[in-house]
């Protein structure tokens, strides 16, 4: 692909003031101008008081697990997610309601150069820098996304790759990554109307577009 697109970064705020102190409306605001925003030094709240501060001003959402997610090393697990090893590039919410915002919160990080990195793709800026040629290609592209429900998700979907942010209305783009089988509960991508050798072709070309992506161990 000749596609060249330079990696965007968060924008970050120290404080060492607890995140309830921080008006959320206004933290949201500035989540869609930036993408990303990265509080460091903030004192980590309790699971309750996480609830609280969130549900004051947002709808949560709530899956099998309710509202708040504990993503840690879980034995026996049944989900790669809850493992040791990688996750592969995705989007949250693809197997059953979409999030509009997502809040992170680390209450041990890892030491550095042991790992724990995640990968953020602003898919609004691979789009526009894009070539007309290749927007062309991701127009006519849907996936058929499959896998086991052993976790919080799972089920078959089928998604266009191109898609419009309901608050923007600015084009964003759908994908994920296959997740091979030695993983725990695997997931299989396909492209609809294409054989197996085009398909994995095209997933493996837009796959490298992760070096886009930001690599975010801040």
């Amino acid at each position: 692909m000749e596609t060249k697109i330079k990696p965007f970064k968060p924008h970050i705020i120290h404080s060492n003031k607890p995140l309830s102190d921080f008006a959320l409306p206004n933290l949201l605001q500035q989540v869609m101008q930036h993408k990303i925003i990265l509080l460091r030094d903030t004192p980590a709240l309790t699971r309750d008081e996480l609830l609280s501060y969130c549900q004051q001003n947002a709808q949560l959402l709530s899956w099998d697990f309710g509202a708040v997610m504990d993503m840690k090393v879980d034995e026996p697990a049944k989900n790669y997610l809850f493992t040791a090893g990688d996750v592969p590039l995705h989007w949250d919410g693809a197997f059953y309601q979409e999030p509009r915002f997502l809040l992170f919160q680390c209450i041990e990080a890892p030491e550095a150069g042991s790992g724990g990195e995640t990968l953020f793709v602003n898919t609004e800026r691979v789009w526009q820098e894009s070539s007309e040629q290749q927007k062309k290609q991701w127009s006519d592209y849907s996936f058929t996304f499959q896998t086991e429900k052993l976790a919080h998700y799972g089920g078959a979907i089928s998604r266009p790759m191109i898609n419009q942010h309901p608050a923007t209305g600015e084009i964003i783009l759908r994908f994920a990554e296959p997740v091979g089988e030695d993983y725990l509960n695997p997931v299989t991508v396909a492209l609809v109307n294409k054989t197996a050798r085009e398909s994995a072709r095209i997933i493996q070309q837009i796959s490298a577009l992760g070096v886009f992506a930001l690599k975010a161990s801040f």
